[in-house]
């Protein structure tokens, strides 16, 4: 009842206004009512859409309602509606409501004067469902305390934990986002605009999280309860060769919870440990002050662009004591009262495009962005897991970088239908307190284009890049790093790539092809990430039958694979190094049908859609009895949508909907592990997704008002 009367609050709020707008334009006392725009490009009046209808869910999944909220089984109302209108003065309004009964609902008004000023207020809610099979022993004690049944019988291992069958209940993972926003535009004049935008994120739920006292780990459901407040205002100058714009930002993270406290499942290993403790996302404020825009040069039809931006971030949230143990913490004194955090960044590029002659193009590009941590740097010893004691301190090491690129790319129209092209570009990083000091990376590449008669186009690119890593440095840390063990991000790598694209458009049909083709070698790393390759292919045909009947296929494919290695303990120790290989398979397929205006009431659509994914690992070991593949991992996905929609009369429409959607994973990593399945690890027993999901839905729409054209 609630969400009719919405709808029917906003139907009737939007005819007032526009009965009031109709008003204000006969106190004169003039006649307008025969008055007709000839050239007037802007609808007048009130016009307005709303849909009402309803959605039945036959089977409960957090997969299938991840992001759509339809995740348990029963009915759903669908209400929507939009509307508008404007005034011959000028101000003018519009509406968007969007699923109202749903999960996912979303409203958005938009009002102002046409040419001087617009104001909107928005609100929108996005859930997100993770998982529906969970269980926990824990209970929620307050916001940011879990706490075990008060028979919780602890043990060494989950096996002797004999009050665990009758304490675990059922509970749910996942959050929910709520935004509400505002935001107001001025313009003075034809050259000056003035702006500013406010949003502000909910976010609550919890999260599937670890802990552990030291070798014995379990899953908790973790609080989430945080807000998220942006705000952004600036000034735009227009002027007949481009624009340039100045804006400030800020970015405020309030966490409502600094921590998390928890019971100890397990029989306690040091004194005074039947709880423990974890620190959450911390309080943060980011700001940023920016300069950008772009004009038209004089000459050769130069377009230059750019953008001056200065950043700081801060986080002064308060440390927690080392441990909720006092037996563990007697020696220990924290370093300060908070981290009193301070991160500057900095980021200015430029690009630069010119046509010299009618069949030339050139353009290039400058970036860089640093990050400076102007964090003071401290020492401590700590409590590990809430369980052990370390006096030897631990340094907190701050970490910067410098990052430069530049690119450019040339294009030659050889031949009407031919077009050549080169380009390369450079990125050099410089980093403190990293294995790499620096990297540089070169990158070269060559692009031909072919315009053929009978609406034929074909392009290809291929190039080379190489990564040089310069000086490699193993932090002195406990344990020891193996000196031959290579960041992949910090390390030598060539890699060649290659794509190309073809599209054909002969009589009624479309088709599009495209393969890409990338292959890595880290040439210096003798153990880590050694190679990777990349292969993807897709293609998309349509065909329109007649004006009426159009249909499509689409696939795609692509295949990921990497080596890498490694060895069982260190120091070097020959008879214990290994191997192993990743390779990640994704298939996809579709098409679909779409019929419309049969005998000028009735619209049909029928669409499917199937997707599959495997993955493949592989070990090889000293000894090889050691060795051997994973179980595989696959998912797959069949999925059919249908729709007709009846046009009853001008105004009114009647749709109907069915949805089946069929969703299958075999996960060995979670597959039949139960809470006690793991001697050491309490889980939360999530089960790999697998549904069987229909969804039918009936709706009516409805149009009030008129609309008014440049036709009429």
């Amino acid at each position: 009842m609630m969400h009719k009367q919405s709808l029917i609050l906003a139907l009737a709020v939007g005819t007032a206004l526009a009965a009031a707008d109709a008003r204000a334009a006969n106190s004169a006392g003039v006649d307008t009512s025969e008055w007709k725009c000839e050239s007037c490009p802007f609808q007048t009046g009130y016009e307005a859409d709303a849909e009402l209808g309803a959605l039945y869910v036959d089977d409960d999944s957090a997969k299938f309602g991840e992001y759509n909220g339809l995740d348990e089984k029963g009915g759903y109302a669908d209400i929507s509606a939009n509307g508008s209108g404007r005034s011959e003065s000028g101000t003018y309004y519009g509406y968007d409501l969007i699923d109202l009964g749903l999960d996912t609902r979303e409203a958005e008004v938009v009002f102002g004067m046409e040419g001087t000023i617009e104001g909107s207020l928005r609100y929108d809610e996005l859930p997100h469902r993770v998982w529906d099979t969970t269980v926990t022993p824990f209970s929620q004690s307050g916001s940011d305390s879990l706490v075990l049944p008060s028979d919780w019988v602890r043990a060494s291992g989950t096996a002797g934990m004999s009050a665990l069958g009758r304490s675990l209940a059922p509970v749910d993972i996942g959050r929910d986002r709520t935004t509400y926003g505002a935001g107001l535009a001025y313009l003075l004049g034809t050259q000056f605009e003035f702006y500013a935008d406010y949003d502000r994120q909910e976010i609550e739920g919890n999260r599937l999280a670890p802990g552990a006292f030291l070798l014995q780990a379990f899953q908790y459901a973790e609080p989430v309860d945080a807000t998220h407040d942006q705000v952004e205002v600036g000034a735009i100058y227009r002027f007949a060769q481009g624009f340039t714009r100045v804006s400030w930002y800020l970015s405020d993270y309030d966490n409502a919870l600094s921590g998390v406290t928890f019971d100890n499942p397990y029989t306690p290993g040091a004194p005074d440990t039947t709880q423990g403790r974890k620190a959450l996302a911390p309080d943060s404020k980011a700001y940023l002050i920016a300069l950008d825009g772009n004009f038209l040069l004089p000459w050769w039809k130069g377009v230059l662009s750019y953008r001056v931006a200065d950043g700081k971030t801060t986080q002064d949230q308060g440390f927690l004591p080392f441990s909720t143990s006092a037996a563990l913490t007697g020696g220990l004194a924290l370093p300060r009262s908070s981290l009193d955090g301070e991160l500057r960044n900095r980021h200015y590029r430029a690009s630069l495009s010119l046509q010299p002659h009618p069949r030339l193009r050139v353009r290039g590009g400058y970036r860089y962005d640093e990050r400076d941590d102007r964090t003071a740097a401290f020492s401590s010893g700590f409590v590990e897991m809430d369980s052990a004691e370390v006096t030897v301190p631990a340094s907190a090491v701050r970490y910067d970088y410098e990052r430069t690129r530049f690119d450019g790319l040339g294009e030659l129209r050889i031949l009407d239908w031919l077009h050549v092209a080169v380009g390369g570009e450079t990125d050099q990083v410089k980093r403190t307190n990293q294995a790499s000091k620096e990297t540089q990376e070169e990158r070269a590449y060559g692009r031909v284009r072919l315009r053929l008669p009978g609406s034929l186009e074909f392009s290809a690119a291929g190039g080379q890049s190489r990564i040089d890593a310069g000086e490699y440095t193993v932090n002195p840390v406990v344990p020891p790093e193996n000196p031959l063990l290579r960041k992949y991000n910090q390390t030598d790598r060539d890699r060649d790539f290659a794509e190309g694209r073809l599209s054909w458009s002969p009589w009624k049909l479309s088709l599009v092809m495209q393969a890409d083709y990338a292959s890595d070698d880290y040439r210096r790393s003798t153990y880590g990430l050694l190679s990777g390759r990349d292969e993807r292919y897709a293609g998309t045909i349509s065909w329109a039958v007649t004006d009426a009947v159009t249909t499509y296929l689409t696939g795609s494919y692509q295949k990921m694979s990497t080596e890498q290695a490694g060895e069982e303990v260190f120091p070097s120790a020959p008879s214990r190094k290994w191997t192993v290989s990743h390779q990640d398979e994704f298939t996809t397929a579709g098409g679909g049908l779409l019929w419309r205006d049969i005998l000028g009431k009735l619209d049909l659509s029928v669409d499917y859609t199937f997707a599959r994914s495997k993955g493949l690992i592989d070990t090889t070991a000293v000894p090889s009895s050691a060795g051997g593949p994973f179980p595989q991992l696959d998912t797959e996905m069949d999925s059919v949508r249908l729709r007709a929609s009846y046009d009853v009369s001008d105004r009114l429409t009647v749709a109907a909907a069915w949805t089946w959607e069929e969703y299958d994973t075999s996960d060995w990593q979670i597959e039949g592990v139960q809470p006690a399945t793991i001697r050491n690890v309490l889980s939360m027993s999530p089960d790999p997704y697998r549904y069987d999901v229909n969804v039918i839905g009936l709706s009516f729409s409805y149009h009030f008002g008129g609309r008014v054209t440049d036709e009429e």
